[in-house]
């Protein structure tokens, strides 16, 4: 039989030294990772829960200045609403960008998820989120 030789210091081994540093590593990575996807599904929820308000008062400053709370309630009693209820969402992808079309160069995400709704079986819904202090804020939403 072969042993293996493990350090120990006070009954703690290097093995299990090893494996509480790769689980704290690979919770604060993962953490960090998810937390604009979170971001982003609270803020779909809100969508779909038809708080419209609350959604753009959540926008990062940028939306706001350019689409006011009356349009954006108009955009989405248009779009979303004939859309119908949520039946699944599954996050897609994420792709990072420092500069986007129209906008200060600054920290952004595009975030896509396939979503599908009562009256619509197959959609891909794109919201784009910027860091405004430190927080990252859905600045477009689109549902294609």
């Amino acid at each position: 039989m072969r042993q293996i030789l493990l350090l120990s210091v006070n009954g703690f081994t290097l093995q299990r030294f090893l494996l509480m540093t790769c689980l704290w590593v690979c919770f604060f990575a993962t953490a960090d990772e998810t937390n604009p996807i979170l971001t982003a599904r609270s803020w779909l929820t809100l969508v779909d829960n038809a708080e419209y308000i609350k959604s753009w008062e959540q926008t990062d400053p940028l939306f706001k200045a350019k689409t006011p709370q009356t349009k954006w309630l108009k955009a989405l009693d248009y779009a979303r609403v004939p859309l119908g209820r949520v039946m699944s969402r599954t996050y897609f992808s994420t792709s990072e960008y420092s500069s986007l079309s129209e906008l200060p160069d600054g920290e952004y995400l595009v975030i896509k998820f396939k979503t599908e709704f009562i009256n619509q079986d197959s959609a891909m819904e794109t919201i784009s989120l910027s860091k405004n202090n430190g927080q990252w804020q859905p600045l477009g939403y689109f549902i294609n």
